[in-house]
């Protein structure tokens, strides 16, 4: 950075400090008296009227509010030129209010009647007036009330009034914001607000906006804490905004006529965070302002509140003022097609084909139309998802369906309009493909099958997609209509007649023993079966009395069957199971494997939920019986070698297992699955005699976890190998 650079910022803004702290060229010309208990204080203005005077002719009063340069006379002349080249001025009383500060009394020496501020922003909020040692005053005064008795005043002394337009610019343009919410000078509904150019606004919630990008959306600003403090939002108010409380200032705020006005190249503003958080520079704010109170009060805050961006105008009060728009917001005056003719945003598009098999990319074309303002956002409505574009956008069907289509269009001050096409794309349905990757495979029948045992909810659609049988219902019968498909034995899904395929057969209720602690094999067989593509099985399981449950399906896997199961929280155990094959006679479904905690008194009873065969409901009475046996679980040494109970049991991370030698020996302690398959050799080599302990941390010989299940540890010898049951449950 140059040093020339530097020397022309510091002089920039020293000159430009002094503009904003330095006293006032000219105080106003008439004062506007106000008493409180015989006290009274007196506000400087600037007037074309006599405001003591009455004028009949007088059906129109302009209050403008100047800046932080306290400059009314420039605000007051500004109003005056408009009024006059427009030929109002015999019917019009135009009044700058002049809100002086402790500079302005020294350098003009004026006399302790005359109110002020002791800083150049309290007045902009309704702050309190001063009375110093060196000033002393009579009494002080909010500025808003101030305003509410120079309205009341004007109403008295002019009847013929008809319109009271309020208007302020940059800090002024801040406290006309802040007054339309605060104030109950309601002047039988005659007030209309300007608000051009502030820094910033009054929210009337927590939330600000998060992006600078449509559609807006609102949240809790970060790094700013007193971001929702008065002046900025609606914590900690002042005295005279307190009064109202807070209900009433947002009630009073969007039942106001509020016309707000901005220029396009008005990108400076305050750098505070409480400033910051509203939007990056005046500009901003105003945009999201606008957009943040139809957020908030809803659409139909537009009625009353109306926003106009004047083309090529920065800071500058007068450039707004003698805009049409401002002419217009005034003095009502025609011109500003964004007050009076506002056109809206027209969304529309094509698409380049709209059905087909999917993946199907299909290419939406913008064809909206801007209305008063440009349009900033698109927003595509595709089924359940939205998504934001600024055009044309391309959209990849992955699945089937008739899908909606909608497109709103956001311009930029937040008014929008959406086109909608009812089933305007319609997508092909491959049946059995649930997992829409184009192609029918056994991962389609595992999603039934856990679909059925609850362990995973599949999406109505999804659903839809895989009822094969055409019955309305997703069941393991589906599956087997998959496998089938898969095998060749159907040549098209979905399938239309599925009573073509009757299925009988029944459980086999068992008797069965055991021991508190130790797994109890429980065979579950299917007898009488004729023509079983798929079967489904619920267990009523008691969580108090049974510990662990789990299955074994090796035999009807040898069959071609695929079994999923899921034990759910409300203690069912659910087994599903499906095969391109039927099943005839009797045989073996799988084997329940299952830890009781304790047996009480008596034995426990597995009752059956639900028995489904294909599509065909089986009405059976169906209970497993477990009776105790005695066990004694002491362990003693044996005469030559002996292996233990693993302790936990079941287990999920550590299991400890106990065994015992009469003698040296070389052994072998592995663990090994339900298949036969070596798992992890625990330890291969000479032991010492006596009892030793060795643990199994449910990992294989890689160091990889292994699956929920039954396994076996294995204890051998030359001469003796002793396996015991385990439960691994991850």
């Amino acid at each position: 950075m140059s040093f020339q650079f530097i020397y022309l910022l510091i002089l920039f803004l020293f000159i430009n400090s002094n503009i904003a702290l330095s006293q006032v060229e000219i105080v106003g010309d008439q004062n506007f008296t106000i008493v409180q208990n015989d006290d009274s204080i007196n506000m400087p203005f600037f007037s074309n009227e006599d405001i003591h005077n009455s004028n009949e002719s007088i059906n129109r009063a302009v209050i403008v509010i100047h800046g932080m340069n306290r400059n009314a006379d420039d605000y007051y002349n500004s109003i005056y030129s408009i009024a006059a080249n427009n030929g109002l001025l015999s019917e019009t009383i135009i009044i700058a209010p002049q809100f002086l500060i402790t500079l302005d009394l020294n350098y003009w020496e004026l006399d302790s009647s005359i109110v002020f501020w002791s800083g150049t922003t309290p007045w902009l909020s309704g702050g309190q007036s001063n009375s110093t040692s060196n000033h002393p005053r009579d009494y002080e005064i909010s500025s808003f009330t101030i305003m509410d008795s120079l309205i009341s005043h004007i109403l008295y002394v002019f009847p013929n009034l008809q319109d009271i337009t309020l208007v302020g610019n940059s800090a002024g343009g801040q406290y006309v914001n802040r007054y339309a919410a605060g104030s109950g000078q309601n002047a039988q509904g005659k007030i209309d607000y300007i608000i051009s150019a502030p820094s910033s606004y009054l929210y009337f919630d927590e939330n600000r906006y998060t992006e600078y990008q449509f559609p807006l959306f609102w949240g809790i600003p970060e790094d700013c804490g007193d971001y929702n403090e008065y002046k900025y939002g609606l914590e900690n108010l002042n005295d005279y905004m307190s009064i109202m409380g807070t209900d009433s200032i947002r009630q009073r705020y969007s039942r106001r006529k509020i016309k707000y006005l901005i220029g396009t190249n008005d990108t400076g503003g305050t750098q505070d965070c409480q400033s910051m958080v509203q939007g990056s520079n005046r500009f901003e704010r105003a945009i999201i302002y606008f957009n943040y109170i139809q957020n908030y009060f809803g659409s139909q805050i537009i009625y009353n509140h109306k926003l106009a961006l004047v083309s090529e105008i920065g800071h500058n009060y007068d450039g707004i003022f003698s805009s049409e728009c401002g002419e217009n917001a005034i003095f009502n005056i025609d011109g500003c097609e964004q007050f009076t003719e506002f056109i809206y945003p027209e969304s529309n598009f094509t698409v380049n084909e709209n059905s087909g098999e999917y993946p199907l990319l299909i290419s939406f074309i913008d064809q909206s139309v801007s209305g008063t303002h440009p349009i900033s956002q698109l927003i595509w409505g595709i089924d359940s998802e939205l998504i934001y574009s600024n055009g044309n956008m391309d959209y990849l069907f992955s699945y089937p369906g008739v899908f909606d289509i909608s497109m709103t269009a956001i311009d930029l001050v937040g008014f929008s309009d959406t086109v909608y096409f009812e089933s305007l794309v319609s997508i092909d349905t491959l049946y059995g493909d649930i997992d829409w990757d184009t192609q029918i495979t056994n991962n389609d029948v595992y999603m039934i099958l856990n679909h059925s045992n609850e362990c995973d909810t599949l999406s109505i659609l999804k659903q839809q997609t895989g009822d094969v049988s055409g019955n309305q219902n997703l069941t393991p019968f589906d599956a087997s209509l998959i496998l089938q498909f898969l095998d060749g034995n159907l040549n098209t899904l979905p399938i239309i007649h599925s009573e073509n395929f009757p299925a009988l057969g029944n459980l086999q209720a068992p008797v069965v023993s055991g021991s508190e602690g130790e797994i109890i094999t429980i065979p579950v067989n299917l007898v009488n079966a004729d023509n079983v593509f798929s079967f489904l099985v619920s267990l009523e399981i008691d969580s108090s009395r049974i510990g662990s449950v789990s299955i074994y399906d090796n035999a009807i896997a040898d069959l071609g069957f695929v079994v999923e199961y899921n034990y759910n929280d409300e203690e069912l155990l659910i087994i599903s199971g499906a095969s391109a094959n039927a099943l005839h006679g009797d045989v073996q479904l799988f084997d329940l494997y299952v830890i009781i905690n304790q047996f009480n008194d008596g034995g426990i009873t597995i009752d059956s939920d639900e028995l489904l065969l294909n599509e065909t409901v089986i009405t059976q009475d169906y209970s497993i019986e477990i009776n105790q046996t005695l066990a004694t679980h002491d362990f003693k040494l044996p005469t030559k070698i002996s292996l233990g109970n693993n302790f936990p049991n079941p287990f999920n991370s550590n299991t400890y297992i106990k065994y015992a030698l009469d003698q040296d020996e070389n052994i072998r302690i592995s663990i090994i699955d339900l298949q036969g398959r070596l798992i992890k050799v625990l330890f291969n080599g000479p032991q010492s005699r006596g009892e030793k302990y060795i643990n199994w941390d449910g990992t294989n010989a890689s160091g990889i976890s292994a699956r929920s299940g039954i396994y076996f540890c294995t204890l051998e010898t030359q001469y003796k190998k002793i396996s015991k049951k385990m439960l691994f449950l991850q």
